[in-house]
């Protein structure tokens, strides 16, 4: 058990966020392709906490259960690597419909505006196509399996002992990597720093 202080349960996702290339582009994909309405799309001079001088757009695509999927297009320092396609092990994002029928229509269309899509791939206990957007995240749609219920009751179950077993199997090869440090942060306390002091890298530079 913990000995944090008690807090209520986090209720859902409100948005993911991630950077673009470019915001109407990105727009064009998740508004009329995947069909998630443009919502919000602010623009700002300022970055939050630090108050460097950088313009950037906010923008907000609501999804069906009124959460949101969020980008920011901040052109300043932005490199081409930063979009390239990257693994499903570093980042992807997952969203959910509610039959076979209507993933192969999600695939049949994405595939149609000129976006790869593959699948379905059978997880057990979801069946999911994949694709990447046009930022070079990752996708996936997904379905339930009939026996959804039942497989993650079950796994919960064993969750516990799996991720101590894994622990113990791969920390040796994690502390080579990383450093023994970096495997523990617990008991460092953060709640007292200012990160609005914290400067940007590039401010020192500008001033110089």
């Amino acid at each position: 058990m913990s000995s944090l202080p008690e807090c209520a349960m986090l209720k859902h996702v409100h948005h993911s966020a991630y950077r673009c290339r470019d915001a109407e582009q990105t727009r064009w994909f998740y508004e009329d392709v995947l069909g998630l309405p443009l919502t919000l799309a602010m623009v700002f001079d300022e970055e939050p906490g630090t108050g460097r001088k950088i313009d950037y757009m906010h923008l907000f695509f609501k999804m069906g259960d009124d959460n949101f999927i969020a980008f920011f297009d901040a052109p300043e320092g932005a490199d081409d690597k930063l979009f390239r396609p990257r693994s499903a092990f570093d980042l992807h994002l997952a969203f959910e419909v509610d039959t076979r029928e209507e993933l192969k229509a999600w695939r049949r269309r994405i595939n149609q505006a000129g976006r790869p899509c593959f699948g379905p791939i059978d997880h057990e206990f979801i069946h999911s196509i994949y694709f990447f957007d046009p930022n070079g995240i990752p996708l996936e749609i997904t379905i339930k399996d009939p026996d959804y219920e039942a497989v993650v009751a079950k796994d919960a179950a064993n969750a516990h002992r799996v991720l101590k077993e894994w622990t113990e199997k791969t920390r040796a090869l994690k502390e080579r990597n990383f450093g023994a440090a970096a495997l523990d942060l617990r008991g460092i306390d953060m709640s007292k720093t200012d990160f609005s002091k914290i400067k940007n890298p590039s401010d020192k530079d500008a001033q110089q």
